[in-house]
C-alpha cells in the first residue's frame, strides 16, 4: 500500500524554503466547535513505535501501532511525500550500504491467538525491499534476519522443528543483487563477521553426531568446517574488524545436561582453519573450577585474549553409594519369603528416602531472604567468575573471586575490576549498600584493594582511572599506580544533587555520575545543577564549559551515535541536551570548536529549544544527517530531520493527522507555593472544548515530580486506565502536581503540595471546588488513600494498589522480586528514614489507616489478587477498617492480576468504573448500583456484562 503524506507534512525542499517546521496546535477558539473524541473512536488513534534511519539518512522506516492493536510499517524516502505501508510488519533493518530494507511480517492478534489456542506453531515471515527499485520479496517462516557488513547478503534463519529436541533450523543466504539463495540445514545460531562476508554457523542435528561450527564465505561461495563433534556449540563471537572467531563447545555430548564447556578460538578464518582449545585442564584453571556456558566469550581488541566464565565444579551424586563384598552380601537374595514381599507388615524398613516436608527456613541473618533466593535461583545458577585466556601462551588468569560479585574488564584489558559487597551485609539488607573495589592484573592475576566501603564508582573510558563519589566530592584513583586525588572540593561548584529528597547517608552526584571522558583519559566531564565541567583526573583543576546557571537551562552530554570509542575526541563537537525545568522547554546544543581546551567562556551553542518534549537525537551511521523526536500534549510525536546544526528541521513522520478534526485539550504549567512555603509547579491539562472562565470538575493525579510530563502525548485508550487524554475528553481538567518529600513525612508533604495546588487551580477559575477528584496508583495510590483521611477537599478518590498501613507495610514483602520492603523502606520511596520503633509517631502520622475513621471522602480502591509488589492485604485491611468505621468505600478485586493489570477486559472495566465513580461524585451523574449498594455474587455476572457492553460516553 502506498499513500501520500498530508499537506501538513511538507517535503524537505519545501521546508527548507519556508525556514523549517514548528510544532503548531490549533488555537482554543478554533478547536471549540470540533467534536469530542468518544471511546467508540479510540481504536484508530496511533502510537509511534520503533524508528530506523538508513545509513546515509535518505530513508526512514517506522512502526505505527493503533489502540485497537493493529500495526503497520511505514517506509518513506525523505525527499518524497509518498509513504509505503506494510500491515502487521515490524523490526525494520537497513543494510549497511543503504540499498536494502528488511523487516518482519507478523500476524494479526486474533490469528496469533487462534494458533496458540489450537497449539499450532506461530511462524512469522520476512520481507526485503530493494530501495532503488521499490521491489519487495517475501520469505516464509523466518525467525531471524541479518545483513552482512557489505550489504550484499542477508541471512534468514527459520524455525527449529519440535522433534528432535535441540535440532537447528534451515538457513537461507540471499545474494541480494541477483536473488540467488544458498541453503543450509540444522543451524542453531549464526553470526556475520564484522568485516567481510563470512557467516559463522553453529550446527545442531538434534543428536550426538554431526554437530559443529562451520564458516561460509558468502562472497566466494566457500564453506569450511571449523570444528565437528557430538557436542553442542553456541555463543559465536567475532573480533571486531577481523576474521577471528570464538565459540563454546560442550564438554559432554549435546544430549547431556552439563554446563561445562570448552572455549574454541580461530584466527584469520578467512585464510585458514587452525583451532585453539581451552578446556578444564588448561594451565591456570584451578581443579575446583571449569569453563561454563553462562558467559559468552569476548575478544580483546588486540586479539591476544578471550574472556570467559568459570564456575565451581558440581559434584556428581553417587546413584549407588554401596560397593564391595559387604554390599554384595546385603544385596543377595534372602531365604526368608517375607523379606521378598515389600507389602508385608513385617518387612524391613525400606532404604528409600523418606517423604520430605514442604517447609521453608527463614533466618534473620539472611542477607537475601528465602523468597529472593528462590526468585534468583536460576540467575544465581548462571553466575560465573570472570577469567581471561591468553592465547599466545595458552594459559588462563582467573580475575573474579566472588560469584555474587560483579567483575568487568577495563578498556585495554590490563586490569579487571570487581565489586564485592559481602563485607557489608547490613547495608545490603536495609537500603544502604556499600562495596569494596578490587583490581586484578590480567597478566599475573594479582589482586589489589582499590577502594573500601564505597557506593558510587566509575572506571574511566580509557581504563586508566577509577572515579568515586563520597557524597560531597569526586575522587580519582590511578589504577596502575594507586595515586589518589580530590577532584572537586576546591572547585566553585556543587556537584551533589541537593534536590535529592530521599533519605540517604550518601547524597548522590548530579546526573548520578560523570557525563563522559576525553580521549586518553585526559579529562572527565562532570555535572553540577545546570552545567558541564571539564576536570583533570590528576586533581590539577577544572573549567566550567557551559553557562546554564545564568539561564536556568540544564546542559547534559548526549551521544548521537552507537560508536564504542573510548572517550570523546577533543577535535569533535559533541551534542548536549537542554532542559529548562521552569518552562519545560527542551532542545539541543553543540559544543563549539576548541571546547575541550576552552577557558572562561561559554563553549555551547544552542541549536534548538522548543516548548515541547524534544528527545532521541540520533545521527545517521554514514552521513551528517540528524534526527530527533518532538511531541506535545496536543501534538502527537513525530521525527524531524536536519543537518549538523539542526537548522530548518523537517518533519518526516506523520501519525494521527486527524487530530485537527477533533477537539483537544491543552497543557499549562502553573507556579504555586506549597503549604510548607516551597516554590513548586503543576501541570494543568484543560478539557477539550474548554470555555475560558468556566470552572470544571478536576481530576488530580499524584505521584512525585510530574511537571516533566507536561508535553507527553497520550493517545486516548480504555486499556490505559489512567489516561489523561481520555479524561479531558470527558470534560475533566487534569491536575498533575509536583510533590517534594521530607524525610519521615511523605504523606504530610503530599498534603502540603496537593492542597495548595488545588487551591491555586480554584483561584484560577479552572477548577470547581465542589468537583475535585483524586487518583493515583501504587505510591500515588498511597497518596490517594492518605489525603482523604486528612482533608475533605476531595469529592471522591480512586486508589490503585495503594500502601495503606505504615506499620504493617514496613514488614511486607515484594513477592515478585522476593525482597523485603525494609530493603528500601527507610531510604527509598517511603522515605521513613528510621524503623517504626524509633519514630512510631511519624509512621502513624503518615499512615492512611490510622485516620480512616476521619475519612469523609468516598474511596474506590482497586487491587489485583496476585499483586507481587504491594500485597493486596493492604487493600483488605483498609477496607475492613473503613467498613467498621461506616465509611463509603468500594474495593475492586481483579482476579489473577498483578500490580499492573494485563487483561484487556480488566483494564477496560477499571477505566470505565473510574469514570462512573467520578461521573457520579464530581458531575452528579446517577450512580450505578455497584456504587450505592454493592453487588451480590449472584448479580455479579450481569454487572460485568453491563460495564463491558458500552463505555461511558460511547
Amino acid at each position: 500500500m502506498t499513500w501520500t503524506l498530508p499537506s501538513r507534512f511538507p517535503t524537505l525542499v519545501a521546508l527548507a524554503a519556508l525556514g523549517g517546521l514548528a510544532l503548531v496546535s490549533p488555537s482554543p477558539a478554533y478547536s471549540q466547535d470540533r467534536p469530542l473524541v468518544t471511546p467508540d473512536d479510540y481504536d484508530r488513534w496511533e502510537r509511534l513505535g520503533v524508528v530506523e534511519f538508513s545509513p546515509f539518512g535518505e530513508w526512514i522506516a517506522y512502526v505505527v501501532t493503533r489502540v485497537d492493536e493493529k500495526s503497520e510499517l511505514r517506509v518513506r524516502k525523505l525527499e518524497e511525500d509518498s509513504v509505503r505501508v506494510f500491515p502487521w510488519s515490524s523490526a525494520p533493518r537497513f543494510s549497511p550500504d543503504g540499498r536494502w530494507l528488511a523487516w518482519t511480517i507478523g500476524l494479526p492478534p486474533e490469528e496469533r491467538e487462534r494458533l496458540e489456542e489450537s497449539d499450532e506453531p506461530i511462524r512469522e515471515k520476512a520481507s526485503v525491499m530493494d530501495l532503488q527499485t521499490g521491489e519487495t520479496r517475501e520469505f516464509e517462516a523466518v525467525s531471524e534476519q541479518r545483513f552482512d557488513a557489505s550489504g550484499r547478503f542477508v541471512a534468514l534463519r527459520g524455525y527449529p522443528p519440535d522433534e528432535p529436541s535441540g535440532k537447528g533450523s534451515d538457513l537461507r543466504i540471499i545474494t541480494l543483487a541477483t536473488g540467488t539463495e544458498t541453503s543450509f540445514g540444522n543451524v542453531s545460531e549464526m553470526a556475520w563477521s564484522p568485516a567481510g562476508s563470512h557467516l559463522a554457523l553453529a550446527i545442531a542435528t538434534g543428536t550426538d553426531v554431526g554437530n559443529g561450527v562451520q564458516v561460509y564465505d558468502a562472497a566466494a561461495g566457500i564453506l569450511r568446517s571449523a570444528d565437528a563433534s557430538g557436542s553442542a556449540y553456541r555463543s559465536l563471537s567475532w573480533r571486531d574488524d577481523s576474521a577471528d572467531l570464538a565459540a563454546l563447545r560442550s564438554s559432554d555430548d549435546a544430549s547431556a545436561d552439563g554446563t561445562a564447556h570448552d572455549v574454541l578460538a580461530w584466527r584469520d578464518l578467512d585464510r585458514r582453519v587452525e583451532t585453539m582449545v581451552l578446556g578444564a585442564n588448561t594451565a591456570g584453571i584451578p581443579d575446583t573450577l571449569e569453563p561454563v556456558q553462562h558467559r559468552a566469550p569476548a575478544w580483546s581488541d588486540d586479539g591476544r585474549m578471550i574472556s570467559l566464565g568459570l564456575r565451581p565444579i558440581e559434584e556428581e551424586e553417587d546413584e549407588d553409594p554401596g560397593n564391595g563384598a559387604e554390599d554384595e552380601e546385603e544385596a543377595a537374595p534372602s531365604d526368608d519369603p517375607e523379606s521378598e514381599d515389600p507389602e508385608s507388615e513385617d518387612a524391613p524398613a525400606s532404604d528409600s528416602e523418606p517423604d520430605l516436608p514442604a517447609v521453608q527456613i527463614w533466618h534473620t541473618g539472611d542477607v537475601r531472604l528465602f523468597p529472593q533466593q528462590r526468585v534468583s535461583e536460576g540467575r544465581d545458577g548462571t553466575r560465573s567468575l570472570l577469567a581471561v585466556w591468553h592465547l599466545d601462551d595458552d594459559r588462563v588468569v582467573v580475575l573474579g573471586s566472588d560469584l555474587m560479585g560483579s567483575a568487568q574488564l577495563l578498556h585495554g584489558w590490563a586490569y579487571a575490576l570487581e565489586d564485592i559487597s559481602e563485607p557489608y551485609p547490613w547495608g545490603a539488607m536495609f537500603g544502604r549498600p556499600y562495596h569494596d573495589v578490587r583490581a586484578a592484573d590480567t597478566d599475573t592475576g594479582e589482586r589489589r584493594q582499590l577502594l573500601t566501603r564505597v557506593r558510587y564508582e566509575w572506571p574511566s573510558a580509557g581504563g586508566d582511572w577509577l572515579l568515586s563519589w563520597d557524597g560531597s566530592a569526586y575522587h580519582s584513583l590511578h589504577v596502575a599506580t594507586g595515586e589518589r586525588h580530590d577532584l572537586t572540593s576546591a572547585l566553585a561548584a556543587e556537584f551533589a544533587d541537593t534536590d535529592y529528597d530521599t533519605p540517604t547517608d550518601v547524597t548522590p552526584p548530579r546526573g548520578f555520575g560523570p557525563g563522559g571522558w576525553l580521549e586518553g583519559d585526559n579529562a572527565v566531564l562532570l555535572y553540577d545543577e545546570h552545567d558541564v565541567w571539564r576536570v583533570a583526573p590528576d586533581g590539577s583543576g577544572g573549567e566550567r564549559l557551559t553557562r546554564g546557571a545564568e539561564t536556568g537551562i540544564t546542559h547534559r552530554l548526549t551521544r548521537v551515535t552507537d560508536d564504542d570509542e573510548p572517550g570523546l575526541d577533543p577535535g569533535s563537537r559533541p551534542y548536549l541536551s537542554l532542559y529548562n525545568e521552569k518552562t519545560e522547554q527542551r532542545g539541543y546544543a553543540r559544543f563549539t570548536t576548541g571546547w575541550a581546551d576552552a577557558r572562561d567562556r561559554d563553549s555551547a551553542e544552542t541549536l534548538v529549544l522548543e516548548d515541547a518534549y524534544v528527545s532521541g537525537l540520533e545521527r545517521a551511521d554514514s552521513a551528517d544527517v540528524l534526527f530527533y523526536r518532538a511531541e506535545r500534549f496536543d501534538d502527537p510525536p513525530d521525527f524531524f530531520v536536519a543537518g549538523p546544526g539542526l537548522a530548518n528541521p523537517a518533519q518526516v513522520t506523520g501519525i494521527n493527522p486527524f487530530i485537527d478534526e477533533v477537539a483537544w485539550g491543552r497543557a499549562e504549567l502553573v507556579d504555586f507555593v506549597s503549604g510548607s512555603g516551597r516554590d513548586l509547579q503543576f501541570v494543568l491539562l484543560l478539557p477539550a472544548n474548554h470555555e475560558e472562565g468556566r470552572a470544571v470538575p478536576t481530576i488530580v493525579y499524584t505521584y512525585e515530580i510530574l511537571s516533566p510530563q507536561m508535553h507527553f502525548f497520550r493517545a486516548p485508550s480504555e486499556r490505559d486506565y489512567y489516561n489523561y487524554a481520555a479524561w479531558t475528553q470527558h470534560g475533566y481538567a487534569v491536575l498533575l502536581p509536583d510533590i517534594v518529600y521530607r524525610a519521615r513525612d511523605p504523606g504530610v508533604s503530599a498534603l502540603e503540595s496537593v492542597r495548595a495546588a488545588v487551591a491555586k487551580a480554584v483561584e484560577m477559575g479552572v477548577t470547581d471546588p465542589d468537583g475535585v477528584g483524586l487518583i493515583g496508583h501504587s505510591w500515588g495510590g498511597y497518596q490517594a488513600t492518605f489525603l482523604p483521611t486528612r482533608t475533605d477537599i476531595f469529592a471522591a478518590s480512586v486508589a490503585g494498589a495503594p500502601l495503606t498501613d505504615f506499620v504493617s507495610f514496613m514488614g511486607a514483602l515484594h513477592w515478585n522480586p522476593g525482597i523485603a520492603e525494609l530493603s528500601h523502606w527507610e531510604t527509598g520511596q517511603a522515605r521513613m528514614e528510621v524503623p517504626f520503633w524509633e519514630d512510631p509517631e511519624a509512621h502513624r502520622r503518615n499512615s492512611p489507616i490510622h485516620e480512616v475513621h476521619n475519612m469523609e471522602t468516598p474511596l474506590l480502591m482497586a487491587f489485583g489478587d496476585e499483586d507481587g509488589v504491594v500485597d493486596w492485604d493492604q487493600g483488605t485491611e483498609f477496607f475492613n477498617f473503613a467498613r467498621r468505621a461506616g465509611k463509603q468505600m468500594v474495593l475492586l478485586v481483579y482476579e489473577g492480576e498483578d500490580h499492573g493489570f494485563r487483561e484487556e477486559a480488566n483494564q477496560k472495566d477499571y477505566h470505565r468504573r473510574i469514570l462512573e465513580w467520578f461521573g457520579h461524585y464530581l458531575k452528579g451523574d446517577p450512580a450505578p448500583a455497584w456504587i450505592t449498594d454493592g453487588v451480590t455474587v449472584d448479580a455479579l455476572e450481569e454487572e460485568k456484562k453491563r460495564v463491558a457492553a458500552k463505555p461511558p460516553g460511547g
